[in-house]
């Protein structure tokens, strides 16, 4: 074991000290770039992090995913599979800017972790297959992306291998993003033949030595690109041309530029560049700075370093209102938990105001306590150096806080609170509960997979509730409750890939060997028909007596999604209910739901509906957690009456295959009842690469082990991806298949 240890630790990169890391208000906000890298699984996110880790001088030789020596993908798990699972940060320099990079999973099991990066990140790097276009998870990242607010650039990758086509690419983007590509490089040869690029902005061209790892390239101004290649620099000029004149549909200002200039070649370059920058900073326009490269064969990463300086956001670019309401005083935002073996939990935190020092206090506004944590630090994967201050504007990491989970929100003390709290409601004109004063946590998916685990023997059962104590804590789209019925642990995650990752990590980490139970698809419960309840609760503590009355109606809404309550119009309850406090409503409202979160069927979740309330009648006295626990029950009542139908969760499916293998693929896939809605030959020019690229949509259920079993009945000859689409009502037959496979009984 030993051995094996040490040969291991030998082919590992030697980490440099890092030179130029700034971590207080020494940097100026304006140098600090916050960014996220994104793509579809094995488009080069991980491969294009290690070429930057290498080019600023951290690691003395390129780490590389097949060998397993990367620095972003640390766990063993990751190591192993060849994949990005857990999101990881580093901080670098380059050009007297400090970069915070966080490089994010491509595989739709981990999506959680791409959505906590995007909630803390300014910009981001969208990397794409240049052999595959705009894929199921692109587009997956690309909303969420949207939904955060990030601005990005666009990075075609894998340029080298001979499938590779940046026009393709190019329409894909048009058709599927629905954006335009703003263009600004040219390549220089193609597949295999590619060596280096043309910047269309200053029509300068880079050629890489290829001995030298992509350190080394060899710059030529527009007059050496002129004379040594007269065709590329003619093409140039031409694409040149087609960039300036799609940024005057985006930017004014460069519009008037060529109007000053006369001449699209008249335009100057850093007149130019400083539009494509104004483009990308506003988030309301479709267009996108495109850049090439081949991140595996070391061509490309240096200029998409420069891009992510001169067009993507800094801090202070960014409008951020609720900094209003804490000045210079600290904020931040938890948005990741890491257990560490030596460490102990590690917090991320994104600073977004003031700054936090060595040895002091944090007050989480979400958890109303005070807490001090232990060591600050700066994060370099899954290394950390040790810091006694970071400033506004960057990612730090604190160990020793027990109480702060994924999304709260941390500020310097309970009475900066309490003042941002009494400023809000000020400007609202109207009380706000505390938890107002808090940023939005991120989006947290519902898991469509579930499965039961169980300790080996009553010996490892500590160590296996810590075990899953630790991991629920880091990834919030990990669901671990109790059965009632049977008294089993139930996991919740997001796909067969997240649950065995979970269980692998349960066995390396805490050395216990669970007992998994099979997978089961997380169904949803549709209502057929209006139902009304009209119900009292009350409860008798010591001696006082809790009580609460509605009247409810509960409306089907198809297409709706997760279950809403409102409150009734009607100009009778309307005054009845104005003189209920907003605190209360909000109680009443979470228990409503919280009592759907249980259907009749098969107890999943009841969507699809509105639940309106009629009446409302709290007793006096009556606590806040006895209304929420009555209206939890009464909602209940009003469930058991329902006459209600499954749905399940479909999922939307990519297959890339060979042309030889399609006829099976699609047999396939009609078999376990998928609709294939796209088939097209990825032929180049009719030439061939004789690949296939089929789109379909496929319910989850038929999908188990479908990855590993598409491998094998193509040899090995077809990819799969795949999305949660919608879910969709089953018919009486699958929904009876489905309540048997559940209960083991035919309904």
């Amino acid at each position: 074991m030993k051995i094996q240890l040490v040969n291991r630790l030998k082919v590992l990169p030697v980490r440099h000290p890092i030179r130029g890391i700034h971590t207080t208000n020494r940097l100026l906000d304006s140098n600090i770039r916050n960014i996220g890298i994104m793509a579809h699984i094995d488009a080069g996110k991980t491969t294009t992090t290690e070429r930057m880790l290498y080019y600023t001088g951290f690691m003395n030789r390129l780490g590389e995913v097949h060998t397993g020596d990367t620095v972003m993908d640390y766990m063993d798990q990751e190591r192993d599979r060849g994949i990005t699972i857990t999101a990881a940060a580093i901080t670098l320099p380059w050009k007297k800017h400090q970069i915070n990079l966080i490089d994010t999973p491509g595989h739709v099991d981990f999506t959680m972790e791409v959505e906590r990066s995007l909630r803390v990140t300014d910009g981001g790097i969208l990397i794409l297959d240049g052999s595959a276009g705009v894929q199921a998870q692109t587009l997956t990242v690309w909303r969420q992306a949207l939904r955060n607010k990030v601005n990005l650039i666009a990075y075609i990758n894998k340029l080298d291998k001979p499938g590779g086509d940046v026009s393709k690419t190019i329409s894909s983007m048009e058709k599927r993003l629905n954006i335009t590509p703003l263009l600004t490089q040219m390549p220089l040869g193609e597949g295999k033949s590619l060596f280096g690029l043309v910047d269309l902005v200053d029509m300068t061209a880079f050629v890489w030595d290829r001995g030298s790892e992509g350190k080394l390239f060899k710059t030529l101004d527009q007059t050496e690109l002129k004379n040594t290649m007269y065709s590329s620099w003619e093409e140039a000029l031409q694409r040149r041309e087609e960039l300036i004149e799609k940024c005057c549909d985006f930017d004014n200002q460069i519009a008037e530029d060529v109007i000053v200039a006369e001449r699209y070649d008249q335009v100057e370059a850093s007149l130019l560049r400083e539009g494509l920058r104004r483009i990308t900073l506003d988030s309301e326009n479709s267009g996108l700075v495109t850049l090439l490269g081949s991140s595996y064969k070391n061509i490309g990463v240096q200029p998409l370093m420069d891009a992510v300086l001169q067009y993507l956001p800094s801090p202070e670019n960014k409008s951020y209102p609720f900094l209003r309401y804490y000045g210079s005083k600290f904020c931040g935002l938890v948005f990741k938990i890491n257990y560490h073996p030596q460490k102990g939990v590690l917090s991320f935190i994104r600073i977004y105001s003031g700054s936090l020092t060595t040895n002091s206090s944090v007050y989480n506004v979400n958890k109303h306590q005070t807490e001090k944590f232990g060591k600050l630090m700066i994060a370099f994967a899954d290394d950390f150096r040790d810091v006694n201050e970071v400033g506004p504007g960057n990612i730090a990491v604190v160990s020793g806080l027990k109480l702060s989970m994924t999304g709260d929100t941390l500020v310097e003390s309970a009475a900066l609170a309490k003042s941002a709290l009494e400023k809000i409601s000020k400007a609202n004109g109207k009380d706000e509960e505390v938890n107002e004063a808090a940023l939005a946590s991120p989006y947290v998916p519902e898991p469509v997979f579930f499965c039961s685990i169980e300790p080996p023997s009553m010996s490892a059962q500590k160590q296996f509730d810590l075990a899953l104590e630790c991991i629920s804590r880091e990834d919030p789209s990990l669901r671990v409750k109790q059965d009632k019925e049977t008294g089993q642990t139930v996991l919740g995650g997001m796909g067969e890939l997240h649950l065995d990752i979970v269980v692998d990590r349960i066995k390396a980490g805490w050395k216990v060997e669970a007992d998994v139970g099979k997978l089961q698809v997380a169904y949803r419960e549709l209502p057929c028909e209006e139902t009304s309840c009209d119900e009292r609760f009350e409860r008798r503590l010591a001696d006082r007596v809790h009580s609460l009355h509605l009247a409810l109606t509960l409306q089907p809404s198809e297409g709706k999604g997760p279950a809403v309550v409102e409150w009734s119009k009607d100009g009778q309850s309307v005054e009845v209910f104005s003189k209920i406090k907003p605190q209360t409503r909000k109680v009443i409202e979470n228990g409503i739901l919280s009592g759907l979160q249980t259907g009749p069927l098969l107890g999943y979740p009841v969507v699809d509906c509105v639940v309106t309330i009629q009446h409302v009648q709290i007793g006096r006295g009556t606590s806040a957690p006895m209304i929420s626990a009555g209206s939890t029950f009464i909602a209940r009542k009003l469930v058991k009456q329902m006459d209600v139908r499954l749905a399940e969760p479909h999922m939307n499916v990519e297959i890339i295959c060979e042309d030889d293998v399609i006829d099976i693929v699609m047999q396939d896939l009609r078999r376990r009842r998928g609709e294939v809605d796209y088939l097209q030959d990825r032929s180049a020019d009719g030439q061939g690469t004789g690949l296939s690229l089929v789109r379909g949509e496929v319910p989850l259920a038929e999908l188990r082990g479908y990855s590993t079993e598409l491998r094998t009945i193509t040899s090995g000859k077809a990819n799969i991806s795949m999305e949660l689409s919608r879910y969709q009502l089953m018919s009486e037959y699958d929904q009876d298949q489905a309540i048997q496979e559940v209960t083991g009984f035919s309904p």
